[in-house]
């Protein structure tokens, strides 16, 4: 929440109408932070956009061609993220091992208070920041939002002894990638047949 207030802000000294408008629009709407609903990491590209890239040059074949291209491309994307999954040996997938890697070092320095077996005050420099493990929720907000166990968290967890593995969506693990990535692309059957 403070970085998006901070840019916020930033937008504001640039040009106050932009601020207006995209407060008009609903932060909600556009905003991970102000999101009624979880959209964790996997939803956050813009997906048309990131076809329409890919796709520029088929677009002008014929539909089969065009369908071909596509399932090619789906083939060719699936099994290289089945492979990078099969290639990793830790409990979550790549991407998001190495964001808890950071957050792990980021935590070594901060303070940490227990006020209960699973409430933890966790102390950076002036800030304070309160972490409810039951519940995987901390004030800064990161730990809900990215169902991943955050700065804070992880201060909280190390004073515990104990493990991140409870604390992060089951959707990061290696094993959900490899199921994600298991479904065949099937080719399409010969044309002139």
């Amino acid at each position: 929440m403070d970085e998006f207030n901070e840019r916020m802000s930033k937008i504001e000294e640039i040009d106050p109408h932009v601020k207006s408008y995209l407060y008009d629009i609903g932060y909600h709407r556009w905003s991970r932070v102000h999101a009624t609903v979880n959209r964790t990491w996997t939803m956050t590209s813009n997906i048309a956009e990131s076809l329409n890239a890919v796709t520029k040059y088929a677009r002008e074949l014929p539909i089969f061609d065009l369908l071909e291209y596509m399932r090619t491309l789906l083939e060719r994307r699936t099994k290289e993220k089945l492979l990078k999954a099969k290639g990793t040996f830790i409990y979550l997938g790549y991407k998001f091992n190495k964001e808890l890697e950071k957050n792990s070092t980021l935590s070594q320095k901060l303070r940490v208070r227990a006020s209960t077996d699973l409430i933890y005050t966790v102390i950076d420099g002036v800030k304070r920041y309160i972490v409810c493990l039951e519940n995987k929720k901390c004030t800064c907000g990161q730990f809900q939002l990215d169902e991943l166990p955050c700065v804070y968290a992880l201060a909280a967890l190390r004073d515990r002894n104990e493990g991140y593995e409870n604390y992060c969506s089951p959707y990061y693990t290696r094993e959900s990638l490899l199921r994600t990535y298991e479904i065949p692309v099937n080719p399409l059957p010969d044309e002139s047949k």
